[in-house]
């Protein structure tokens, strides 16, 4: 069965509370340093049409199951439930920029792994012009602060431990984190690549119990450069 993104990730985590090259694994500080070509912001964000053809295509990722890359748009926020916020502000502007709570236009994109039983995910958010510089900034302040914190999800409250990493070089900057908890089955390492080129923030997640997970940066790479074409014509 194929699910969204939100989807997806909220049944595993209900599941588990109740019951090429890969990223560098190498902790260390937020990545402040980016390659120094910069996309050129356009004044509007990319359209959700614009977005969609920027997605990965199956044989982008040779990772992924064939047919199980689906593209979804994401829900009107009205219909999601509430949450507590985390207990840490830096916890949470981690949180709301990496699933892009305030872009103009959404696109998602779900990545069964081949061998994997937990999905992964990219989101693709398109900014106004300087909103997504902004929000980068912003990004690399609260991951470098943010630690350990409480928040309330899908089965309830929970603890997350958050530990930043060596970032792939892709678009104008990029910040890689992992958040890890406990649970019934295992520890639950999610692994989040945050990657800003112009006025797009792309953000690719991984997730896995009891193993480390993983995200191909090639196609990181490559999807980022799309961007930047995108963004420059």
């Amino acid at each position: 069965m194929l699910l969204s993104t939100h989807a997806a990730l909220a049944l595993l985590t209900a599941a588990t509370l109740t019951s090429c090259s890969t990223a560098d694994g190498t902790a260390t500080a937020a990545d402040d340093k980016g390659p120094p070509m910069s996309a050129t912001a356009r004044a509007q964000p990319l359209s959700e049409a614009e977005l969609r053809a920027l997605t990965f295509q199956e044989a982008d990722l040779p990772e992924a199951r064939p047919g199980s890359i689906p593209i979804q748009v994401r829900s009107d926020p009205a219909d999601d439930p509430s949450f507590k916020p985390a207990s840490d502000a830096d916890c949470q502007t981690v949180q709301d920029i990496r699933y892009a709570t305030t872009a103009s236009v959404v696109v998602e994109q779900v990545i069964n792994w081949k061998g994997g039983i937990h999905p992964g995910g990219v989101t693709l958010a398109s900014y106004d012009d300087g909103e997504a510089e902004r929000l980068f900034a912003e990004l690399k302040r609260a991951a470098g602060s943010c630690h350990t914190y409480q928040g309330d999800g899908w089965t309830g409250a929970y603890t997350s431990t958050m530990k930043t990493q060596k970032a792939p070089e892709a678009g104008d900057e990029a910040v890689q984190f992992r958040e890890y908890s406990t649970v019934e089955l295992g520890k639950r390492d999610e692994l989040f690549i945050v990657v800003r080129t112009g006025s797009i923030i792309a953000t690719y997640t991984s997730l896995d119990v009891g193993r480390t997970p993983t995200f191909p940066t090639e196609p990181i790479i490559k999807q980022a450069e799309r961007m930047r074409d995108a963004q420059g014509k």
